[in-house]
């Protein structure tokens, strides 16, 4: 039912070397962004944008006015910008462009609505984006890399092939356009760093695009409407909670023991759960932010009782919440469905012991837009065999 891990596992550092997952190298601290003929806007800092605009040599109100179409009206080209002087629009339009994704396709869920958008960025690289109603509020999974380097075994995003960082302006595109989707809701939207990709490997742009979004300037969102998950790379949450950026941490353990997180997320064999764990909580101590722990629930693997009772040991006494995530089947079968009598059993051997504990019932299974699915049909064409990304080094 689990299939072994590779002999031979890469190990990733917690620093800001580079690191190497089947035959790709990835550096945490670098975007390999596509070469663009013309600025991306969304791709400079706010500091970067007012500096870009005081160039041309107009009144500083100027940027305020450019910032309001980027991040408020969401505008999409330039020469829309009614309330710039037509030649400073026509400079900018020579030298700039506001967006540099487009979207492709767009998949509706007939179980609840929930909306897959396929985004072709402009080297043609292709990510996925989903936007999800919970009644009056919506919550949109963006992604941080095409594909993962990653091979966590229940993900599909990592048995595709992995192709690059993504930039913060491609970040910020898919936030911006599945924020207009949202219509009269669009105030009141949750951005999660779920979708393809580990965030945290993609730190410079991810962290750029965050203050972006926390920027009153900006889409002035809190912590309590940013979530940042990652698969647990040490150091840089470490690094994320030195920024004091105004977001919150979930962090992927998926395991109640270091051996069977081994043979679950191989690629992060490096770090023991307790030192992800003092890491996660140090992110409290730093955000004052409790953290949410996510544990995918994967039928006769990791939901024995005694997996919920050593989980619930690991939490016990510290500032997270669990968050029990059902696997969500692939085309592939590798897992079996957990079955609500599984789940419920699961959740009372881990009470006491465990903080707050949820389980999430993810939305739009039916389109293939639910947690772990992210890179299915849309990117075929780019996949590997099971075999070969299992037997991959």
């Amino acid at each position: 039912m689990l299939r072994s891990a590779p002999a031979s596992l890469p190990h990733l550092g917690s620093g800001g070397s580079v690191s190497q997952f089947r035959g790709y190298r990835v550096s945490p601290q670098t975007e390999p962004a596509p070469k663009e003929s013309k600025i991306h806007l969304r791709d400079l800092s706010l500091l970067e944008l007012r500096e870009f605009v005081t160039g041309h040599h107009v009144p500083a109100y100027r940027y305020r006015q450019l910032v309001s179409w980027l991040y408020c009206k969401l505008a999409n080209d330039l020469l829309s910008m009614t309330d710039l002087p037509l030649a400073f629009r026509e400079s900018l339009d020579r030298e700039a462009v506001v967006h540099a994704s487009q979207v492709v396709s767009i998949q509706t869920s007939n179980v609840d609505a929930t909306r897959k958008f396929l985004f072709e960025l402009s080297d043609g690289s292709l990510v996925e984006s989903v936007l999800m109603r919970h009644g009056k509020r919506a919550t949109v999974c963006v992604s941080s890399q095409v594909g993962c380097p990653l091979d966590c075994v229940f993900c599909q995003t990592g048995m595709g092939v992995f192709g690059r960082n993504l930039t913060s302006g491609e970040i910020l595109d898919q936030v911006c356009h599945l924020k207009g989707e949202t219509g009269e809701d669009a105030g009141k939207i949750h951005v999660v760093f779920m979708g393809m990709g580990e965030p945290l490997l993609n730190y410079h742009s991810v962290v750029k695009a965050i203050r972006v979004l926390n920027d009153p300037e900006g889409l002035d969102m809190g912590s309590r409407r940013i979530t940042v998950s990652t698969a647990g790379l040490v150091g840089r949450i470490r690094s994320l909670a030195d920024e004091r950026l105004r977001c919150s941490l979930a962090v992927s353990l998926n395991a109640s023991s270091d051996e069977k997180r081994r043979q679950l997320m191989p690629a992060l064999s490096r770090h023991s759960l307790e030192e992800i764990l003092a890491a996660a909580a140090y992110f409290h101590d730093r955000s004052g932010r409790r953290v949410t722990i996510e544990y995918v629930l994967l039928h006769g693997v990791n939901t024995s009782r005694e997996d919920a009772r050593l989980l619930g040991k690991l939490v016990r006494g510290r500032p997270f919440k669990l968050n029990l995530i059902p696997y969500n089947p692939d085309k592939e079968g590798r897992f079996e469905s957990i079955s609500d009598e599984e789940i419920d059993r699961f959740v009372r051997t881990l009470l006491p012991d465990a903080p707050t504990v949820t389980v999430r019932r993810s939305k739009g299974p039916d389109i293939d837009a639910a947690c772990g699915q992210l890179w299915t049909q849309s990117l075929a064409r780019t996949k590997r065999p099971v075999q070969e990304s299992r037997d991959s080094g």
